[in-house]
């Protein structure tokens, strides 16, 4: 290699080291300064994910109870294909809870239905005669009823022991409801 050879060799290994200086450099630390960033985001990631995996099991026993509250739910509710099968399946039970009582229906006004959007509301009134033991015996089987009957209003007047009642009570139904009882 000639004196001029090794001139121009020193001259490009200079521009070379320049510009590794000038480029190389800014860019070798950039990258590493994003490779630290990328470390810092995964690791605040992994932290995140281990918290929600602890909580995991929390909210899948709390996702599980009101799973199950609602499916006790609507077990309570009346099901029916039309709002009219509900209303005279809420007025058979109200019936049946009478009879096993020990009271006889004097009479019973046809069932007022109530829709909004999927709900129906079914409010059913009932005359009847009774002693005392025997309403209070009809008001607790309402109240413990497999599908919910709420009683709204009842009216008493007294004749001798006798008490003459009317009775005024609701029941609901769902019509998305594929589950429940009539009972």
């Amino acid at each position: 290699m000639t004196k001029k050879e090794k001139q121009l060799l020193w001259i490009f290994l200079a521009i070379l080291a320049v510009g590794v200086i000038v480029r190389g450099i800014p860019f070798a630390v950039k990258s590493y300064q994003s490779g630290l960033m990328a470390v810092d985001e995964s690791k605040e990631k992994i932290n995140r994910l281990k918290k929600l995996q602890a909580r995991e099991q929390y909210w899948q026993t709390e996702f599980n109870k009101i799973k199950k509250k609602e499916q006790q739910l609507l077990k309570q509710l009346f099901v029916g294909n039309s709002p009219e099968l509900i209303a005279g399946r809420v007025q058979e039970r109200l019936k049946t809870l009478a009879r096993q009582s020990g009271i006889k229906v004097d009479s019973m006004n046809l069932p007022d239905l109530q829709q909004t959007d999927d709900w129906l509301l079914i409010s059913q009134t009932m005359t009847f005669k009774a002693s005392t033991e025997n309403l209070m015996k009809l008001l607790k089987m309402i109240k413990q009823s497999k599908s919910t009957l709420i009683v709204e209003d009842i009216k008493m007047t007294s004749f001798r022991k006798i008490l003459n009642c009317t009775i005024k009570i609701i029941g609901f139904s769902h019509s998305m409801t594929k589950q429940g009882s009539d009972s």
